[in-house]
Formats: structure tokens, C-alpha cells, sequence
């Protein structure tokens, strides 16, 4: 059982399909296909599924993908201990993000750490599912480092580590009735006609929560994955949002109004703890800890969504 075959056999596992596989890891489709077969002779049986619908886990397969996570862990952790002893940092971190990651300057972030360690390569891999599936990620290993946001920062097999939090506001057309307002409070807004985002992500939690909490309902007349889009959706007035505070623009085509409720919305770094992190996952790691954040209107005191 080489490396490779396990390289392999995890991409296929997690991409559902021999071609995205091969992208993924920038190899021949053929290539893989013959890897993976030659690991099933091996092992004496099927690990997928091949059928005109997709690849599937054979129950086989299943009970070998953790097993396959960990060796290539321990596989990175050797040649981290190689790199340590030659005093230097290498490898690859695979790290989840969000839509939006409130006044986080990624770019400046990655730009600074590839300076520090040119040999470790950073993949960036966006949710679309929201924030409780990048945590399922980092549990599973599909994900070494996620940007997450929570209610809490206390979830089983996670470390999570804060590091950003601000207000979420209540954000409508600049010609709607409450526009004027200084603030709202939930019984307020609860009769408008909301654009959200998919259950999952941080935001829409806190924001359900918070309805819940007071026993208010409201309807959400579309979702989107995309902050921009929302507020565009906004501002042609067909529904209002709850966003960060920092997302929201200066601009005349929508305001933003404080919800007295004082809503917070956390960014959180998830880390797994029933499995080792590699070196170079460590180093980002902790350049993320460190990294400053820009200027952002952070709550006082506890959220109504977290004390209810």
C-alpha cells in the first residue's frame, strides 16, 4: 500500500467522482483510476461504487477513509519532524473559509505568511453549505483550518479560537419606514420580508435564534450564499437583511440600523482535537491569531441568541 494510493483514494472519497479527483490533485484521470484499482487487488475488494449516477464508498471503503486520513497525517507529521530538524517549516494546509470573513484582510494575511514560509502551500477552499459543514470538514480532515462562525465556542471534537466579533444590524432600503430609525428591536422587524442565507451559516443561526428567543416569526422570501447579492436584492426593496456591520456599505441605496437586541456575530478558528495538526497547519495556525483585524463596531455585552 503506497502513499499515493492513499493520496488518491481520500480525493475520489471526497469529490464523489474519479475526474474532480484528478483535478483536484492535478493528475491524469487514468492515473488514479489505476491507483485505486490496484489498491482494491490489494486489499481484496471494492472500495467504491461505480454506477452512471456517481462514485459512491463501498461500506469497505468507508471503514478505510479514516484510516487513509490518519496515515497521511502521520506521513505529514514525519516530514514535519525532518523540516523541524532542518529549520524549516514545509507542506500543505487545507483551509475552509466563509462568504465573508468580516474586516479579515486575507489576502494581505496569506501574502505576509507565504513571506515567512515559502514552502507551504495554502488551499483555500470557500463553504457554500455554511459554517456547521466546515466544522463536519475539520472533524473529518477534509479540512486541516476553517473560518467559522458560531453561536458558541464549545463543540465537540473543535477547538475553536475567537478572534473577531461585531454587531449584526438591521439593513433595509434608504426610503423604508424604519431607514430613520437609530434603532429597532426584533417585535419591530419581525413582520418584513427577509433575505437570508442557507440554515447552516453563522449569521442566519444567530439571527433564528434571536426570533425564537421572543417568540417572533418571520418570512424569509429568498436566500442566497453571496453578502453582495443580498444587499443588491435590498436595495431594489424586495426585502430586507441582517448582516455584519462591517458588510454593509456606505452608500445611498441602502441604511443600516442598530437592533437593540445587540445581535453578535463571532469569527472563530476551528481546529480539530481528536486528530494531530501538522506543523505547517500550526503555523497558519497561529499567523491567523496573530493577524489584526481592521476596524469593526464590536457589541457590548452578551447576545440575546446566546443567553436564551
Amino acid at each position: 500500500m503506497q502513499p499515493y494510493q492513499l493520496t488518491y483514494f481520500v480525493a475520489v472519497a471526497e469529490a464523489s467522482s474519479f475526474t474532480r479527483a484528478a483535478q483536484r490533485i492535478r493528475v491524469v484521470q487514468s492515473a488514479v483510476s489505476a491507483a485505486v484499482r490496484q489498491l482494491e487487488r490489494e486489499l481484496g475488494c471494492d472500495l467504491f461504487d461505480r454506477g452512471h449516477r456517481g462514485v459512491t464508498l463501498t461500506a469497505e471503503g468507508l471503514a478505510l477513509l479514516p484510516r487513509a486520513r490518519e496515515a497521511l497525517v502521520s506521513l505529514e507529521l514525519a516530514r514535519d519532524a525532518v523540516d523541524r530538524a532542518r529549520g524549516r517549516l514545509s507542506g500543505s494546509v487545507t483551509l475552509g473559509m466563509m462568504d465573508y470573513a468580516g474586516p479579515l484582510d486575507l489576502g494581505a494575511l496569506l501574502a505576509e505568511f507565504h513571506a515567512m514560509h515559502p514552502d507551504v502551500v495554502v488551499k483555500l477552499r470557500q463553504t457554500m453549505a455554511g459554517s456547521y459543514s466546515s466544522l463536519d470538514e475539520v472533524r473529518a480532515g477534509t479540512l486541516d483550518l476553517a473560518l467559522v462562525s458560531t453561536l458558541t465556542n464549545e463543540v465537540p471534537g473543535i477547538q475553536l479560537d475567537d478572534l473577531h466579533a461585531e454587531s449584526l444590524v438591521f439593513v433595509c432600503p434608504a426610503d423604508h419606514p424604519l431607514a430613520g430609525r437609530e434603532s429597532v428591536s426584533i417585535l419591530d422587524i419581525a413582520s418584513e420580508d427577509y433575505i437570508d442565507f442557507p440554515l447552516g451559516w453563522g449569521n442566519r443561526t444567530v439571527v433564528e435564534r434571536a426570533f425564537e428567543t421572543l417568540g417572533a416569526f418571520r418570512t424569509v422570501r429568498a436566500e442566497v450564499t453571496d453578502f453582495s447579492l443580498a444587499l443588491t436584492l435590498v436595495a431594489k426593496r424586495l426585502g430586507v437583511v441582517i448582516l455584519p456591520n462591517s458588510a454593509v456599505p456606505d452608500s445611498g441605496d441602502v441604511v443600516s440600523v442598530r437592533v437593540v437586541e445587540n445581535l453578535a456575530w463571532h469569527v472563530r478558528l476551528a481546529l480539530p482535537t481528536g486528530r494531530p495538526v501538522t506543523a505547517a497547519a500550526a503555523g497558519l495556525a497561529e499567523h491567523i491569531r496573530s493577524f489584526r483585524f481592521g476596524d469593526a463596531s464590536a457589541p457590548e455585552g452578551a447576545t440575546l441568541a446566546e443567553e436564551g
